[in-house]
């Protein structure tokens, strides 16, 4: 009886965190690995992405160019950086989307006149910014709603890998994201309901599938070199197996998410054994 109950009250979370999950990203990153074919070549290397005066819809993303029209949205090549390492959240970019410049806000920190980036949203959502400080003097990085910032972020003379999130917990309006000085962007990701204007992401072209049958796991649909990585709930790497062919494990009843590696790109999929 526990057991069926373990196994209900995780099939229930694992519904909770699946139903009404939607998510869209924008990948300036470039790597390979963690970067879809669609990313990269939709963020290739550039001078510039958005010249003076110009707005350029890009994905649902949209670029106000520079007050010089020259810099803002250059991406090159940053030397690497990587974020969460050895978590299921494990993010690496070899490229950068500069700022180059401040966005030139008001006094309430808001209505950036130019460099800066928006997209639309119908309703809550989360923001989560993957990003690097642009200089060592003091700067402000800031998400806003266009009636309240809802998340910011002070560096001075710090160039390590953060991450910014921000909740939106209204009914749909435009998300800005804009600086007082040089900051860098190598991912952003819009999580929830309110992101189905967005043009989610299509499925992962993937084919490997997982699934599990009591506390076995099945590995199907293996037609390329596949790297599987076993995470907990917490985001503990807990079982890594390669393999070029199906193939069947065992685990622990619990609730893991399991992430699928080949040359055609990764998916995440979540598991209940019991």
């Amino acid at each position: 009886m526990k057991q069926k109950l373990l196994f209900l009250t995780l099939l229930l979370v694992a519904s909770v965190a699946t139903t009404n999950a939607q998510t869209k990203v924008w990948d300036f990153g470039g790597d390979p690995n963690y970067t879809s074919a669609a990313q990269i070549a939709m963020w290739p290397i550039v001078a510039y992405n958005a010249a003076e005066g110009e707005t350029v819809k890009k994905d649902n993303l949209f670029l106000v160019g520079d007050s010089e029209g020259n810099k803002f949205g250059k991406i090159e090549n940053s030397g690497g950086k990587t974020w969460d390492a050895g978590t299921a959240d494990e993010y690496t970019a070899v490229n950068r989307f500069k700022f180059d410049g401040g966005s030139n806000p008001d006094e309430n920190n808001l209505n950036p006149t130019h460099s800066h980036l928006y997209f639309n949203v119908s309703g809550p959502v989360t923001i989560k910014i993957w990003y690097r400080s642009g200089g060592s003097d003091k700067r402000e990085l800031y998400v806003s709603d266009e009636t309240n910032v809802i998340a910011s972020v002070s560096k001075e003379s710090d160039d390590a890998p953060y991450i910014l999130t921000a909740e939106y917990t209204g009914s749909g309006e435009k998300i800005s994201i804009y600086d007082s000085n040089s900051f860098n962007l190598y991912k952003i990701e819009v999580t929830g309901a309110g992101a189905d204007v967005l043009a989610v992401d299509k499925a992962s072209l993937v084919t490997t599938n997982i699934n599990a049958n009591g506390q076995r796991i099945f590995v199907t649909n293996v037609d390329a070199e596949t790297e599987i990585n076993i995470f907990s709930i917490t985001g503990a790497l807990v079982k890594q197996i390669k393999t070029n062919s199906n193939t069947d494990f065992t685990m622990k009843p619990g609730l893991w998410i399991a992430r699928i590696k080949t040359s055609k790109g990764e998916k995440s999929i979540k598991l209940v054994t019991y």
